[in-house]
């Protein structure tokens, strides 16, 4: 039955992705109320147990997607348990969101955890802008438009696009005349507590950089739950994995996720 009306779906909106959205938002069980803003080509959604307002784009952007995987999905939630499991109600707690997109996974952590601090990366332009329109009423949630970088001074440009060249997936270039300057792990540890409560890390293969064995990498010491996609078009899990388990922590495979567990700083039993 799934599979014939999948069949059905597919035939009714084949070329129409933009009419295969619209569908798709007015059926679903978490979206109160959907308002297409024509003129931006972006929709304005309210979304059940959701005060302020998401904004995404109109297809062909990916935007719908991400909001799927992370609002209606919850991919995070097991880092989130982590979280719980070694925090008293209402601690604040320091939160990166590198690779941030359009800023759903920021609103997602801040929505869970008011008292925290959300350091919001995100170099690409238009994601950035879109950004801001979700963060907006969020002052927990700092953006930056800023490539995480794996030396200090660097700056980038925005390169190819991964995968799909969907809006998620737009790799940096570093550059001696990139306009979008970089920021590293350290300089953020600098900047707050001194400790990342939770790393979250989605940056389109550019974590290759941040894990190079020549790197410093003493960030990971400081830095209790780490979530990390991993890009396999560079074969660096294998890698990645020694490193983290020589500092401590423990690895759990989430769907398209890594979580790490730093065993030295936080204790879970899944």
């Amino acid at each position: 039955m799934e599979k014939s009306f999948r069949k059905l779906y597919n035939l009714i909106f084949k070329g129409s992705p933009q009419k295969r959205l619209q569908y798709d938002l007015q059926r679903s069980s978490f979206v109160s109320k959907a308002k297409l803003k024509e003129q931006e080509a972006l929709y304005r959604l309210e979304l059940k147990n959701y005060t302020n307002p998401f904004f995404i784009r109109n297809r062909p952007s990916s935007d719908y997607d991400v909001l799927r995987q992370v609002i209606f999905e919850t991919e995070y939630e097991t880092a989130c348990t982590a979280l719980e499991l070694n925090f008293q109600a209402g601690e604040p707690i320091t939160i990166i969101d590198a690779g941030a997109n359009i800023g759903l996974t920021s609103r997602f952590f801040a929505e869970r955890y008011p008292l925290s601090v959300i350091y919001s990366l995100e170099p690409e332009p238009q994601n950035f802008k879109m950004l801001l329109k979700n963060v907006e009423n969020f002052g927990t949630i700092k953006p930056l438009q800023k490539a995480l970088s794996a030396e200090q001074g660097k700056r980038f440009d925005i390169g190819k696009s991964m995968r799909d060249g969907a809006d998620w997936a737009k790799t940096t270039q570093e550059s001696t005349t990139g306009t979008i300057p970089g920021i590293t792990l350290q300089e953020l540890l600098n900047e707050g507590t001194g400790f990342f409560d939770l790393l979250k890390i989605d940056i389109e293969g550019a974590e290759r950089f941040i894990f190079d064995s020549q790197v410093n990498q003493d960030f990971l010491d400081r830095t209790k739950v780490l979530v990390i996609e991993i890009h396999d078009e560079f074969n660096i899990r294998t890698p990645i994995y020694e490193t983290l388990r020589k500092r401590g922590y423990s690895i759990l495979e989430q769907g398209e996720l890594t979580l790490g567990i730093n065993t030295k700083l936080i204790h879970f039993v899944s």
